[in-house]
């Protein structure tokens, strides 16, 4: 079989609902330059990444035309300008047929490859609202304007908290939205997924079809293929209060005291939504509230007692997509993300304070940061109960606690990430010695050197690599794909 024979046969293999003719007729019509540049590429048996990335890009533009704006040299703007390391060949697919094409011309060339999503998809033929309380998203578009557009059905979604983000990653990983507590992660408000496997094919993955992949993909990451699409329940409450207010580092002890107090009222009270800020020199809380109200929360009453440096946003009855502008980072900069989990703790946390203080001084150019998460044991018995998910986290007051640092200069590239690295190792050998620390890391904000599958339970490390055998018999994801927290490498990430 020709190489444009093996690209044609994706056509076939596909739903009629999935099939694409034009790309059909684009293959037969330039068979002949299509296996001219693979067949110079595969006698030449030359494994140097560069080339192999430009007989992908070469094929893929022969297909779909350098004019269709699915082409570009180097990769699109990320929310963190080294989330969007350029590559010899970087394809924007438009289409789960495109995205099957250039899995189908990477494998068969043998080509290392990443995938992201950046939020270029928004448009009838990814969104739309379903008649049973679901909605179809393209896993290219972007979380706020998702909730812009749903805003107009008085629903919303759960999903990330922060503007320009793009829909596939957060899903994969688990997810924390704004009401977490209330909602659960965002991988257990998936309804299915569509899937394009290490073969091209293009499968759904739900609590009916493909049951072991639908459970493989909610915390397992990007495993076992390339998710285009995702079915999420839709949610009736898009209505919300929220502020954000400053305090001073003079003040940490009532401050982390008021934070550890809100954190075991959200048991309680599941609308209450929370997460803290540390830098050397602020204290941040951000607050949300299902529905709107007049007053502060009960939820929140421990920061009454706190008087507040500024209050950066000021109380505010909106809606999903206002807090998610709210949050947005202003420029785009560089950064480094690691994490750890802890139990609640004032005092603890108190102590990190002075973690991030030290560490600060080393670059002052690069700003780092310190967000307390709280995962409620209220959510945690919901999720558990579902068994939906690969996280099965502690059923225990807890934060996962996210060390950031951001920059903009390149030659702080290696520092940026050192720093950040350097205050997680220090929280854990304190939180350790003090019985404070939790054996999981959150995937969405892990380091590459630190594998959070290495947490999870022998079971559920079970059930990913009975997947990843089942569904990409080859190890296509495991052997081609970058930059992921793959299987095959949990056992040789730097244990921090």
């Amino acid at each position: 079989m020709t190489f444009a024979s093996e690209l044609q046969a994706i056509y076939y293999y596909a739903s009629p609902v999935q099939r694409d003719s034009t790309f059909l007729k684009k293959i037969a019509q330039n068979a002949g330059r299509i296996n001219t540049v693979a067949e110079e590429f595969l006698t030449q048996n030359i494994r140097r990444a560069e080339p192999t990335a430009a007989a992908v890009c070469a094929i893929f533009s022969i297909i779909f035309g350098r004019n269709d704006g699915v082409i570009k040299t180097s990769s699109d703007t990320n929310w963190s300008q080294n989330c969007s390391l350029s590559g010899q060949c970087s394809i924007k697919p438009c289409t789960t047929m495109e995205v099957a094409v250039a899995l189908k011309i990477i494998t068969l060339l043998d080509c290392k490859f990443s995938v992201w999503s950046s939020g270029h998809n928004l448009s009838s033929q990814f969104f739309g609202v379903g008649s049973e309380a679901t909605v179809s998203i393209g896993t290219g578009s972007t979380w706020n304007k998702v909730y812009h557009e749903l805003e107009n059905y008085g629903l919303t979604v759960v999903g990330e908290r922060g503007a320009g983000v793009g829909v596939g990653d957060l899903m994969l990983g688990g997810g924390i939205s704004h009401f977490t507590n209330a909602w659960r992660l965002v991988a257990i408000n998936v309804k299915s997924f569509e899937v394009v496997l290490a073969n091209s094919q293009v499968v759904t993955a739900s609590a009916r079809t493909n049951q072991d992949l639908f459970k493989a993909l909610k915390g397992g990451g990007a495993n076992f293929g390339i998710v285009t699409r995702c079915e999420l329940f839709a949610k009736p409450k898009y209505k919300q209060w929220h502020t954000v207010k400053s305090y001073s580092v003079n003040d940490v002890k009532a401050v982390m005291e008021a934070a550890a107090q809100v954190e075991r009222n959200m048991i309680t009270d599941e609308k209450a939504g929370f997460s803290l800020t540390a830098t050397s020199n602020a204290l941040i809380a951000t607050m949300y509230y299902q529905d709107w109200s007049s007053a502060t929360p009960a939820a929140f009453s421990p920061f009454e007692n706190v008087k507040p440096l500024a209050k950066i946003i000021p109380e505010t009855n909106g809606a999903e997509e206002s807090s998610v502008i709210a949050e947005t980072q202003g420029s785009i900069a560089k950064c480094a993300v690691c994490t750890v989990t802890v139990k609640t703790d004032a005092a603890f946390y108190a102590k990190t304070l002075g973690f991030i203080q030290e560490v600060s001084r080393i670059q002052p150019e690069i700003q780092l940061t310190q967000s307390f998460q709280p995962i409620s044991p209220l959510m945690i018995a919901k999720s558990n109960a579902l068994s939906s998910d690969l996280l099965n986290l502690q059923a225990v007051s807890q934060a996962f606690v996210i060390v950031s640092t951001r920059w903009t200069d390149p030659g702080y590239d290696k520092i940026g990430l050192e720093m950040a690295v350097t205050v997680v190792n220090k929280i854990t050998k304190a939180a350790r010695a003090d019985g404070k620390l939790l054996e999981n890391n959150f995937m969405n904000d892990s380091n590459l050197n630190r594998s959070p599958l290495g947490n999870y339970e022998d079971q559920r490390v079970g059930l990913m690599k009975e997947a990843s055998a089942k569904y990409d018999p080859e190890g296509i994801f495991q052997r081609l794909q970058n930059n992921v927290f793959l299987i095959s490498k949990m056992e040789q990430a730097e244990v921090l």
